[in-house]
């Protein structure tokens, strides 16, 4: 029976480590540059984002000094128009402003029907008649 080892003594096979310590540092070193190219992709992203962040912001700085700045001037107009009016007065009422003529004002107390006939709504009759465009038959 085989019981596996060297050449048929007594003695068992001696297993010698090769020298892996230039793989290993191959490896550290290539590690060492994938890290740092991810690093620098990771850093110059990060730059651009500060970059947009700060462009972004002084942006809306920007713009909070304009709408204050409106604010101010539409502000400034206003107390302008009300000392205006104060020293003008107040315009002239425009002629659709007149309030509507209603109720007995509307028609004239004297030609006035009384009773049922008092109530109807006169209509406006034409005063000459025209050719009619009903159906002719001859």
């Amino acid at each position: 029976m085989c019981m596996g080892g060297g050449g048929g003594g007594g003695g068992g096979g001696t297993i010698n480590m090769p020298d892996t310590g230039a793989y290993d540092r191959m490896f550290d070193r290539q590690l060492q540059m994938m890290q740092m190219s991810q690093s620098s992709a990771l850093t110059t992203q990060q730059s651009q984002l500060d970059q947009a962040l700060t462009t972004q912001q002084s942006l809306l700085t920007e713009l909070r000094d304009l709408r204050t700045e409106r604010a101010e001037e539409a502000a400034s107009v206003e107390a302008q128009a009300r000392r205006m009016a104060n020293i003008i007065g107040a315009p002239p009422p425009e002629e659709a402003a007149k309030a509507p003529v209603v109720g007995a004002a509307r028609s004239k107390t004297s030609q006035r029907k009384s009773g049922k006939r008092g109530l109807r709504i006169g209509r406006a009759t034409a005063t000459s008649s025209g050719q009619g465009a009903g159906l002719n038959i001859i």
